[in-house]
């Protein structure tokens, strides 16, 4: 777990939490000093196959305007560490997040600095289903498992990050933990928001979010081929009452949410880091970014 907090300390080169990472990211102090002042807390869930350092310029951001953010690795579903299962146990995710504001809430260091009053979740992807999870949303697996056998589903189930998801998805040891599962919304979180949200096959009818209180802004990506706005981000927004809904035009895919990596990376990876000539993806991030700090203030106020 990553925790991004205000301080007053200063950054040298000795204290740069930023400065080894492969991403061009804004330097923040390791280790710093708590000013023992109540923030609101914004939990963060990455996408699958990411991890928790994935989204750190909103991090970055949105501890400008005075929250503390906390980001998990969900376990299993990481980049560093992939465990086949996990990557279709989504109700897991959920799980993770809740445990962690457990931990968060009896820490008497951190506790000290959180309003307990104002929580927020913000998630990308497969993140943002764990959101609208936390939110109330209630996922149909089976629908899923239908969806996997169709052809636009076997596509969508065919992911960068590990591979063909449709055979896993229909296993009865799948099937039997998912029955398993206890609820997962936590009345603790007030405010959700959702960038590029997934699994939305897995939501048929607004029965399946009428338990959502809380406030929801959804992000969908125009050019998204791995979660498509039509089955996913804006299928939310119309299944959710009340919600708020922004559509990113252009040539951005699904990884414009992704930090903006440095030159190396980019050769690595460039499905994840390489944008079309007319994108910007530092420009797309600060839109991102002050959409969510708006949404947050408002809704946590």
């Amino acid at each position: 777990t990553e925790i991004w907090y205000p301080t007053t300390d200063t950054i040298t080169p000795d204290n740069n939490a930023t400065i080894s990472l492969p991403f061009v990211l804004k330097p923040t102090v390791r280790n710093a000093s708590f000013l023992n002042i109540k923030y609101p807390l914004i939990l963060l869930s990455h996408g699958t196959g990411g991890n928790r350092l994935s989204m750190a310029w909103l991090a970055y951001d949105l501890v400008k305007e005075g929250f503390i953010v906390v980001a998990v690795d969900h376990w299993g579903n990481t980049f560093d560490n992939k465990i086949p299962e996990q990557f279709v146990k989504v109700w897991e995710r959920p799980q993770d997040l809740s445990y962690v504001l457990t931990q968060l809430l009896d820490n008497s260091v951190l506790s000290k600095n959180i309003d307990t009053d104002k929580v927020g979740a913000l998630g990308f992807s497969l993140g943002g289903y764990t959101v609208i999870a936390l939110a109330g949303g209630e996922i149909d697996f089976k629908l899923l498992q239908e969806y996997s056998l169709t052809s636009q589903g076997k596509k969508e189930m065919t992911i960068p990050e590990y591979g063909s998801l449709s055979k896993l998805i229909s296993d009865p040891l799948i099937e039997d933990a998912y029955k398993r599962c206890p609820p997962l919304s936590d009345k603790r979180i007030k405010a959700f928001f959702a960038i590029a949200p997934a699994i939305g096959q897995g939501f048929k009818n607004e029965k399946q979010t009428e338990k959502i209180t809380g406030s929801v802004y959804i992000i969908g990506i125009e050019n998204d081929i791995i979660a498509p706005v039509t089955y996913n981000a804006f299928h939310y927004h119309n299944l959710i009452k009340g919600s708020e809904y922004y559509l990113l035009n252009g040539e951005a895919g699904h990884y414009i949410v992704l930090n903006v990596a440095k030159d190396e990376l980019k050769k690595e990876a460039k499905l994840y880091y390489r944008d079309p000539s007319t994108v910007d993806r530092e420009v797309i991030h600060k839109d991102i970014s002050t959409k969510a700090i708006e949404f947050f203030q408002k809704s946590l106020n």
